[in-house]
C-alpha cells in the first residue's frame, strides 16, 4: 500500500478488441483443426477460442467478425492477434493466407480497477454527485457516470476502490482517474 493517502494506483484488467477479418469462416472446421476451441451454435453463434498466454478469448463468428477479450495489455493485442493469423493459415483454415495488415481491429472497451486509498462517503456521494445512483440493498457500489473528460462510468466503493469502464482509449485513463479523485476530494467526500 502506499502511504501517501493523496496518491492513486490501478491497474488495467481487461482489453475488449473487435475484429474482423473480412472473410467467411467454417467454425466446424476451425473447431476441429485449432485446439481449446468451444463451439455450440445451439446455445451461442460464436466459437470460443482460449489463449493461454497471455490468457484471453476469441469469440469468432462465421463471418470473420470476433471478440478479443481479457487481455490487460496493449502490446499484447498485436502477439494474440499474431498468433491467430498463425494458427488459421498452420492449419489451412482458408484458401488465402492472412495477414495482420488484413485485419481491422479496434478497441472498444478497457476496464480499469483503481485505488483512492482513502474512503469515500457514498451516502453523501449520491446526494452531491449529478448522474450517481447508489442503492447499496443492491449493490454496495455508486454507479457514477462522468463525461468529462470523457464519457465513462465508474463504480466507486466506500473503500476507495474504483473500477472505471466506457473508455477505448488508453490515453485518457489517467486524465479520468485524476478527475474522479479530484471530484471526490473537492466536493468533501473522502471521509478523514
Amino acid at each position: 500500500m502506499n502511504e501517501n493517502k493523496n496518491s492513486l494506483t490501478y491497474s488495467i484488467q481487461n482489453i475488449v478488441v473487435k475484429l474482423n477479418l473480412n472473410l467467411s469462416l467454417n467454425l466446424i472446421k476451425v473447431q476441429s483443426s485449432l485446439k481449446n476451441c468451444n463451439y455450440n451454435p445451439s446455445r451461442f453463434p460464436g466459437l470460443f477460442l482460449r489463449i493461454n498466454f497471455p490468457k484471453s478469448v476469441f469469440i469468432i463468428f462465421r463471418n470473420g467478425k470476433m471478440i478479443l477479450t481479457g487481455l490487460k495489455k496493449f502490446d499484447d493485442i498485436d502477439h494474440v492477434l499474431v498468433f491467430l493469423l498463425e494458427q488459421i493459415n498452420s492449419e489451412n483454415i482458408v484458401s488465402i493466407k492472412l495477414r495482420k495488415e488484413n485485419v481491422e481491429y479496434k478497441v472498444v472497451n478497457i476496464v480499469i480497477t483503481a485505488d483512492l486509498h482513502n474512503k469515500i462517503d457514498l451516502d453523501l456521494a449520491s446526494v452531491v454527485l449529478e448522474n450517481a445512483i447508489y442503492e447499496p440493498e443492491v449493490f454496495p457500489g455508486l454507479m457514477y457516470k462522468n463525461n468529462n473528460p470523457v464519457k465513462s462510468v465508474f463504480l466507486i466503493f466506500s473503500t476507495g476502490k474504483i473500477v472505471f469502464t466506457g473508455i477505448n482509449n488508453k490515453e485518457v485513463i489517467e486524465p479520468c482517474l485524476i478527475h474522479i479523485g479530484k471530484l471526490i476530494k473537492d466536493e468533501g467526500l473522502f471521509k478523514d
